[in-house]
């Protein structure tokens, strides 16, 4: 069976490290080496999507985006 859920899309190469995304830090941690954010998880449910609209707005960078994704039971990865 089949669920939406949200994909959240971390573009390393853009991220410059200013960690706002770091208000939803179960799903973004920043490498305090490398200075860059990386992702914990990358399905979150789709009752945060405004939240993470919200932080794709907020990053200075554009390095975040999201897309809503149907998802197979057993698939996610």
């Amino acid at each position: 069976m089949a669920h939406e859920k949200l994909e959240v899309i971390l573009d390393v190469l853009k991220c410059q490290g200013y960690g706002l995304c770091l208000g939803a830090d179960d799903v973004f941690e920043l490498d305090s080496t490398a200075n860059i954010a990386h992702l914990k998880q990358r399905w979150v449910d789709m009752a945060r999507t405004g939240e993470f609209e919200q932080l794709v707005r907020d990053c200075p960078a554009g390095a975040i985006s999201i897309r809503q994704v149907s998802i197979t039971e057993g698939c996610e990865e």
